[in-house]
């Protein structure tokens, strides 16, 4: 009787070890064959219609009426290259160790050649008001183009030397402000050089709304 209770005890106390090392043991994250289940979720936007009222008598007065609810927003746009248009500094060995920075601020390339030639049309693209010569001030937060990024392109399109065009709507714009969209980016990406598919052979207007079989990522 006594070995059926010391084979009893065994048992229990292997079960007391057992038992909560099952339940509470790392179980490894199931997988899904769907790959929008490994998507990065975003809260909505707001909505700024109630919030932005104008009237804006310039497109830095946007600006700057963006800035009072996000005011770090302008220096971090001010920190990448789609502001300064140039990389890192790199090292020149037979310059005398000068650094030098390369961009498409003074690179000269197969398709638009240089935007020294035409600061006109070329700085349309800029994520900024204003840039019309090499004497550009990067430092003004007040030229940063929130709308180029987040306003609904059907209320807001880019100028010559970046500034709005003509006849936009800044009040309608800024309202429509929302996190930036595939339609965003290709406005300057899908028609840079000055047309459809023109400046990058892989980026054309088909993006807009590509099949899985020619965008794996932004295949709908």
């Amino acid at each position: 009787m006594k070995r059926f209770y010391w084979i009893g005890g065994v048992v229990g106390l292997i079960l007391l070890i057992a038992v909560p090392l099952v339940i509470f043991w790392p179980q490894a994250p199931s997988q899904s064959s769907d790959p929008w289940d490994n998507m990065p979720t975003h809260l909505t936007h707001t909505d700024h219609h109630d919030i932005i009222q104008g009237p804006f008598d310039s497109p830095q007065a946007v600006t700057e009426n963006c800035l009072e609810c996000h005011p770090d927003s302008a220096d971090q746009v001010m920190h990448t290259t789609h502001w300064t248009w140039e990389g890192d500094p790199v090292e020149v060995p037979w310059r005398d160790g000068e650094t030098v920075t390369i961009g498409k601020k003074n690179q000269i390339n197969n398709f638009c050649i240089g935007i020294q030639g035409n600061w006109q049309k070329c700085t349309s693209c800029h994520t900024g008001y204003g840039w019309s010569d090499a004497g550009y001030d990067f430092d003004e937060s007040a030229n940063v183009d929130c709308l180029a990024c987040h306003a609904n392109t059907s209320t807001y399109a880019k100028g010559d030397y970046g500034y709005p065009a003509e006849g936009i709507d800044l009040v309608a714009a800024a309202q429509s402000v929302a996190n930036p969209t595939r339609d965003n980016c290709g406005k300057c990406h899908f028609d840079g050089g000055g047309g459809n598919g023109v400046k990058h052979g892989d980026l054309d207007e088909s993006l807009y709304f590509p099949t899985a079989n020619l965008d794996v990522h932004m295949g709908e």
